[in-house]
Order: C-alpha cells, then sequence, then structure tokens
C-alpha cells in the first residue's frame, strides 16, 4: 500500500484535487471567499504539480542536477511534496474563519513564481522557462494576489496573523525540503552550500 501511494502520488493527488474543485463549484456561493480561493488555489497547485512533473516536467532532475544531490527515490520526493501541498492547502479548507491559514497557500503562490524566475538566471537556463513557471504566473499569482488583497482590504487578518502565514509556509516547506534532502544521503548543511554556491559562484 505504501509503495502504490509514493508510485501514484501525484494521481491520487489529483482525483483529490479534482473533488475538491467541484466541492468547490457547488458550494461557491455558500463559502467564504478566503474558503473559495483556497480550494481554487488547491486545484490550480495541482496543475502546477504536474507541469512540474509531467508536461513538460524534468523540475526534479533539474534541481539535483543543478545543486548536486541524487534523489534516493523521485516518487519519494513527489510525495513529500503532495504531502506538503495538503498540509498547506487542505488545512484552511476545514479551517475557513482561521484567516492566516487561507493567507499561507497564496504566500507560497507568489514564493513559486520569484522561485521559478529566479531558477532560470540561477541554473543559466538557455530557456527563459522553469518547468512550472508558467501555472506558477497564470494560475497560482493571480488567485494569491486576489485573496491576499481580499483579506487586506477587508481587514481579515491582524498584523500578526501575517507573520503567522508566513511561519506555517516556511516551516512546512523546509520540514519538506530537509526530508527529501536527508533520505538522498546528503547533510541539509552541504545542500544549503550548494545552493549558495549556485547563487552566488565565485568568481574566476
Amino acid at each position: 500500500m505504501k509503495s502504490f501511494i509514493i508510485k501514484n502520488n501525484l494521481y491520487l493527488i489529483t482525483a483529490l484535487g479534482v473533488i475538491v474543485a467541484i466541492f468547490t463549484v457547488i458550494n461557491w456561493s455558500t463559502m467564504p471567499v478566503l474558503q473559495r480561493m483556497v480550494g481554487l488555489f488547491f486545484f490550480a497547485i495541482v496543475l502546477h504539480l504536474w507541469e512540474e512533473g509531467k508536461f513538460p516536467g524534468g523540475f526534479t532532475e533539474m534541481i539535483t542536477d543543478k545543486l548536486n544531490f541524487t534523489a534516493s527515490n523521485r516518487h519519494f520526493g513527489e510525495t513529500v511534496t503532495a504531502s506538503y501541498v495538503l498540509f498547506i492547502t487542505l488545512v484552511p479548507l476545514f479551517f475557513p474563519k482561521v484567516a492566516f491559514l487561507s493567507i499561507a497557500p497564496m504566500m507560497l503562490g507568489i514564493l513559486e513564481v520569484v522561485a521559478h524566475l529566479g531558477m532560470i538566471k540561477m541554473f543559466n537556463l538557455k530557456r527563459f522557462y522553469s518547468p512550472g513557471l508558467l501555472t506558477s504566473v497564470v494560475v497560482l499569482l493571480p488567485i494569491s494576489v486576489y485573496t491576499i488583497a481580499y483579506a487586506a482590504q477587508n481587514n481579515l487578518m491582524h498584523p500578526v496573523s501575517w507573520l503567522y502565514s508566513f511561519i506555517y509556509m516556511v516551516i512546512g516547506l523546509m520540514s519538506a525540503q530537509q526530508i527529501v534532502v536527508r533520505t538522498s544521503g546528503v547533510k541539509y548543511t552541504d545542500f544549503l552550500k550548494n545552493v549558495r554556491a549556485t547563487i552566488f559562484p565565485k568568481k574566476k
């Protein structure tokens, strides 16, 4: 069962994404705005995972190649990523009145755009594209910007709540990242050194 879930993680989270999308559409008029947006975001990030992993794919290979580490099991890494998606998007659906939970995935949506654009320069890619860029710009970004603007304009977030959202997003992201890196036999500190060296290469 465990191996089945790991191997088919993308298809399983896609099925869940379709269910969430249908639920959101059916209950649209009765759902709070933030809950609606999280429902849309859930399906949007599933599309993002497909772009990174399948069409055109190549995201995992690009990261492991450029940062000099080999994933112990590609499907395991994808499963950890899918778990993080559930952590940051499914939880807010059940707690729509806790605004900071709904804003956390929206911060991730903006971060995804920055990260995918940064990878083009960071990895010296030949095309102005990195796997996942299209859906991050066209789908994730508009949903994220609208939701954050709505929350700010309607005073749904206390000042400290923005910090809570950021911490919630970062803790989950770094935890998922560490799990993937450490299970590949690489020290997380060495991984961070590789990232730093890639961003700030030494001038010859």
